[in-house]
């Protein structure tokens, strides 16, 4: 069965793989919640379930997830464009070959849109930007290991 934890492990798998995110972000990725981030930008990413899995009778079952993912950049040191390249270059690139997924594969991951916006909070005294994406991700996964 996939879990969370599995996600999450290929999520940042795929950001440390990308070229383009480690040298845009290199902050890193994180589920969540930043742990201590020693460079700026970084990502903060959540995993959503959508739905109930689909079970088949061999075991099979397709289930649904919503990725969201942020880039926190302070404003004038980072280009926000560069921010949504990278998180581009790391999840839409060969969207089904996600090799970190135990007991799974990834049947499609869509990219459904980017955004970007002021964060209220400011950081040393620098307002921050953040640069959004998210995409629909679809797991086959089994039941019986």
């Amino acid at each position: 069965m996939v879990t969370f934890d599995d996600i999450a492990v290929a999520i940042v798998a795929r950001c440390v793989a990308s070229s383009a995110f480690t040298t845009a972000v290199p902050g890193k990725a994180w589920l969540d919640r930043p742990g201590e981030v020693d460079a700026v930008p970084y990502a903060v990413f959540g995993i959503e379930r959508d739905g109930s899995p689909d079970f088949s009778s061999d075991g099979s079952y397709t289930q649904a997830f919503t990725i969201r993912m942020v880039v926190y950049s302070d404003q004038g040191a980072t280009d926000p464009n560069a921010a949504q390249l990278a998180m581009a270059d790391a999840l839409n690139k060969n969207p089904t070959t996600w090799t970190a997924l135990r007991d799974g594969r990834v049947m499609h991951c869509l990219p459904r849109g980017y955004d970007g916006r002021f964060d209220p909070r400011l950081r040393n005294a620098r307002d921050v930007f953040v640069s959004g994406a998210q995409w629909s991700l679809l797991i086959e996964g089994n039941l019986v290991p």
